[in-house]
């Protein structure tokens, strides 16, 4: 073999490499996204299953979050998850399902929960990939539940950078547990992605837990 031929065969290889490069990293956020989507079902198991137990026994102390900040029992993205926790329907092992691509629930440290079911250090939004939205008792199955944090509701998927998938999908779970990973272009498909707690058209303070920041 010749150096011309080697030097052939090498930018051959190369520029096969480069040509797959594309399809490989689209597989892996795919990836990603199903593994997102797969977190986001155990928060929700968690989520129902105290919501049922809250319905069932009359304790307004259990239930869906809109239900428990309109009552006064969180204020807080923080507060639900001690609740989750404190009521044993997640083990502050369990937290690491908060986490997606770039976002790594507790990064620094090992989560423990205290004698008063405080989780120590304490779970904020800055731990979670996902956005808790105040679904309540009365809302209809298609109610949003959860996003990934990267997407607004009803705004366009067009920051790059915004963890944890950028503009390159996002996912959707509704208080019935159907849930599905989206393409950027259905960003503002509200008619399939599901309606905001309230019937809200515009994601705040008033109907999620951490909402995003706002878009004009």
């Amino acid at each position: 073999m010749t150096l011309v031929e080697l030097v052939v065969i090498l930018a051959l290889i190369f520029i096969l490499v480069s040509l797959s490069f594309p399809t490989q990293h689209t597989g892996l956020v795919k990836g990603q996204l199903i593994q997102a989507m797969s977190n986001e079902r155990q928060i929700h198991m968690a989520a129902m299953s105290m919501a049922t137990d809250g319905a069932a026994n009359f304790d307004a102390s259990l239930g869906w979050p809109g239900d428990l900040k309109a009552n006064g029992r969180i204020a807080t993205l923080s507060d639900y998850v001690n609740l989750l926790v404190r009521n044993d329907y997640l083990k502050p092992g369990d937290l690491k399902v908060f986490s997606a691509a770039g976002i790594k629930a507790y990064p620094n440290g090992k989560l423990t929960s205290g004698s008063n079911g405080v989780l120590s250090p304490a779970f904020t939004e800055e731990n979670s990939a996902f956005k808790v939205f105040l679904a309540k008792d009365k809302d209809p199955a298609e109610t949003v539940f959860l996003t990934t944090k990267n997407y607004r509701y009803n705004s366009d998927l067009s920051d790059p950078n915004a963890k944890p998938f950028g503009d390159r999908g996002f996912v959707v779970l509704r208080k019935g547990g159907d849930a599905s990973v989206y393409k950027k272009q259905q960003a503002r498909n509200i008619q399939l992605l599901g309606k905001l707690p309230g019937d809200d058209a515009v994601e705040s303070a008033a109907n999620c837990l951490n909402p995003g920041a706002i878009v004009p």
